[in-house]
């Protein structure tokens, strides 16, 4: 698919700013670099660990071996590493892989193809349906039994088309009905579209290039905010259709609030990984701590 990132940070002209612009084009490019470094991560786990002597690739290998326990649950045993057939680590990978393959291809130079437009009537709302009106994707149904009351009516119109939807439980709050207090991003997967909200434009979010320069020993990962992370969480729910998981405490007992950020993903992990192998923070965390090899991420923080 091609699908549609919308700028809804505005400036006093009603135009987008040429910097949020480069910006998220910039974190675009950064994000498909981690994501395929993440990939790469599980090639090099399939291979044998490194002898002594590759001091770096021994480390590299330790390291992500780390992070895929830490995040995934996934064991990788230094005598032994992945096997081809392992099921975990492939569902993970194929996971990495349809954030890439969900972006059509330019040809020949083999760019990923997206639309970045600004705006904020893209998405026009009808006004609040009738829970007796009948699903058209289910007519045997009627919108009250498919969404309860919370369901309106939208339009949504973008440069690749104009489509009435059904959305749940969404504020409406103009300008920008999907962007609600300090929510950074919205995804709307029926329409193959996110939008980015003002909090992704704040000074503390950074590129992935800057962020790795600036890390210190003992950071922790949470505290580097970059819009590439942003980027690859959003793939989770536009590209993988996945919501984003409820949380666990470190003994495995449900707690408010989604699993994002890394104890929390921890916590996920090791209590329930077969959700944790599906939601997208998970795989955020992953593939910006593989990009960020010059320090290992194991435990949260910046190790050497």
């Amino acid at each position: 698919m091609t699908p549609a990132y919308v700028l809804a940070s505005r400036n006093a002209h009603g135009s987008c700013s040429d910097q949020n612009v480069a910006d998220l084009r910039i974190a675009f490019g950064e994000a498909v670099k981690a994501v395929q470094q993440a990939i790469q991560a599980f090639d090099n786990l399939k291979e044998p660990r490194p002898a002594a002597y590759h001091l770096n690739k021994r480390r590299t290998w330790d390291r992500q071996a780390q992070l895929l326990k830490a995040l995934f649950n996934i064991n990788v045993d230094k005598s032994h590493p992945l096997t081809p057939d392992n099921e975990d680590a492939n569902v993970v990978q194929g996971f990495f892989q349809d954030m890439l393959d969900g972006h059509d291809y330019n040809i020949p130079d083999v760019t990923r193809k997206y639309w970045l437009f600004c705006g904020d009537n893209w998405l026009v709302w009808k006004g609040p349906s009738e829970t007796n009106e009948a699903d058209d994707r289910d007519p045997k149904r009627t919108l009250g039994e498919t969404f309860g009351r919370g369901a309106h009516l939208a339009q949504v119109t973008t440069p690749m088309k104009s489509l009435n939807v059904y959305i749940y439980s969404l504020q409406i709050q103009a300008p920008n009905p999907q962007c609600r207090g300090s929510q950074f991003a919205s995804t709307l997967v029926n329409t193959q579209s996110t939008t980015f909200c003002p909090p992704s434009f704040g000074d503390e979010m950074k590129s992935l290039t800057a962020t790795k320069s600036g890390i210190k020993a003992r950071d922790p990962l949470d505290s580097k905010k970059t819009r590439a992370h942003l980027w690859i969480h959003e793939w989770g729910h536009l590209i993988n259709n996945f919501d984003d998981e409820s949380s666990v405490n470190a003994a495995g007992i449900p707690i408010p609030g989604d699993a994002n950020q890394w104890t929390r993903v921890v916590n996920l992990a090791r209590h329930v990984p077969d959700r944790v192998r599906r939601a997208p923070d998970a795989y955020a965390l992953f593939a910006t701590a593989v990009f960020f090899d010059n320090y290992g991420w194991g435990t949260g923080v910046a190790e050497k």
